[in-house]
Order: C-alpha cells, then sequence, then structure tokens
C-alpha cells in the first residue's frame, strides 16, 4: 500500500515538474526587434541605431560607430559598394562556406556595454558566436534573418511609446502623440510636435527621406502639435497637392516636401 501512494506522489510531482518548466518557457526570453533607422545622438553626436518591437510599442536605441552605422543605413536604403565592405566580405564568405545565419541576438549589457550573439547553422550543427550588436545588425539585415532582444534589457533600457490609432496613418506616415519623455529622449526643444514612429515603404513619405523618430513640427506652415491637428492638415492637401513638412532630426530642423500624385 506504501509503495502504491509514493508511486502516485512521485507521479503528482513528476505533473507538476513538467507544468512548471512549461511555463518557464512560456515566458517569453527574448522580444524580435526591427530596425527602423540610424540618427546622431544630437548631444554626443554620435550615431545610433534604432530597434523597435513588432507591436511599435518600444524603441531600443544601441549607440554604434560611424562605419556601422554607415553601412546599416546603406542596407535599409539597399545601397551597393563599389567593392565588398568588411562585412560585405563576412557575409559572402558565409555563403560560400554554407554556413547560415538563423538569428542575431542582444544577450547582456555589462559596463554599459551591449553584447550579442551570431546564432549560426552548419552540417545542421547549431554555434553561437560573440559579436557587437552593431556587427550582429548589419549580418541580419544581409541574411534577412531575425533580430532579438533580451526582455530584460529591453524592459531596463528600452523607451515605451504609446500605441498609435490605425488612423494617424496619412500618405505612409504613422504618428503618436510626443510625450514630454519622448521628447526628452529626442532633446526636442520646440514647443509643438508629433513623433513618426514609422513610415511605409515605397510610400510618398519614405520616399521624400522621412523617417522613423523624426518630430514633425508644421504641415503646410500649421504647428502641429496633436494626432487630430496632424491628420486635419494633410487631409486638407487635395490629390496632387504639395506637403511641406518642418521636422526635427539630429537636433535641427529642416524641411522635407512632397506632392501627392492626382
Amino acid at each position: 500500500m506504501k509503495r502504491y501512494w509514493k508511486l502516485i506522489l512521485a507521479g503528482v510531482l513528476l505533473l507538476l515538474f513538467v507544468f512548471i518548466t512549461m511555463a518557464r518557457e512560456s515566458v517569453p526570453g527574448f522580444v524580435e526587434m526591427e530596425v527602423k533607422g540610424v540618427r546622431l545622438d544630437w548631444i554626443g553626436q554620435s550615431p545610433v541605431v534604432i530597434l523597435s518591437d513588432k507591436e511599435g510599442k518600444k524603441l531600443f536605441p544601441i549607440w554604434i560607430g560611424f562605419p556601422e552605422a554607415n553601412a546599416i543605413d546603406k542596407e535599409l536604403r539597399h545601397l551597393t559598394s563599389t567593392r565588398p565592405m568588411t562585412h560585405d566580405l563576412l557575409h559572402s564568405i558565409l555563403g560560400q562556406v554554407q554556413v547560415k545565419l538563423k538569428e542575431v541576438r542582444v544577450v547582456d549589457l555589462k559596463d554599459n556595454t551591449y553584447y550579442a550573439t551570431l546564432s549560426l547553422i552548419s552540417n545542421k550543427n547549431l554555434i553561437e558566436v560573440d559579436a557587437r550588436p552593431s556587427d550582429a545588425i548589419i549580418l541580419a539585415l544581409k541574411s534577412k534573418c531575425p533580430i532579438y532582444v533580451s526582455a530584460k534589457i529591453l524592459e531596463q533600457k528600452g523607451v515605451t511609446l504609446t500605441q498609435p490609432p490605425t488612423h494617424s496613418e496619412r500618405y505612409g506616415i504613422r504618428v503618436q502623440e510626443l510625450t514630454p519623455s519622448l521628447a526628452s529622449h529626442f532633446n526636442f526643444k520646440g514647443p509643438k510636435g508629433v513623433l513618426v514612429s514609422e513610415v511605409v515603404g515605397g510610400s510618398p513619405s519614405e520616399l521624400s527621406g522621412i523617417r522613423a523618430g523624426d518630430i514633425i513640427s508644421k504641415v503646410n506652415l500649421k504647428e502641429i502639435g496633436s494626432l487630430q491637428q496632424f491628420e486635419e492638415a494633410i487631409d486638407e492637401v487635395k490629390g496632387g497637392g504639395l506637403i511641406k513638412l518642418l521636422i526635427f532630426r539630429e537636433g535641427k530642423f529642416q524641411e522635407i516636401q512632397f506632392s501627392l500624385r492626382p
């Protein structure tokens, strides 16, 4: 009889262990991110690559070097160099030796330095290689593989965004309210504005040079301080009309304009 109860107890403990393990595994340790662009830190004039989660709830900035920022910008704009640069060479070597880049991860933060890993597949074997986040991001863009950031690090260092309503998109510009914390993060000193959270690929806005992270201060000389004002100002422009935007980027204001096709 005692043996019978011992077997039951062992079975219950085993089930509890399985449930606890599944519960732990269901909590995501990493969050998939997208590269939104690169810009200059207004204070230190250092390049920063901006990552965003898929839902557009958080931005994650990483300060990088100028060569890496230039390489990332080229990849985002689908530009090629006349001769292969270092990252081009490494990407070509991986292809020639039939090693596939599965994913990259930002895994740790020590002494204000981020650490990343490359997950490589060679002969069906998974190999992890230590890397700088900037190099890892460039190779991820070249290989079109996912980029993940530790959920713990994202919680600590990410910048929370308000979720933009669906009707805040006009001609490929998706904007959100500019909170005081966001204005401080982007070093915006102006009185009013809305934040560009995303630019739709192939839209007139992207072709005109608008980027995620820009702050729109005026639309056709009208000051913009809310989503409603942005929508109303854009909707006043008829097909074939000209849209002039005064934006704040990298510590200074500049004007961008584009016309809408009838």
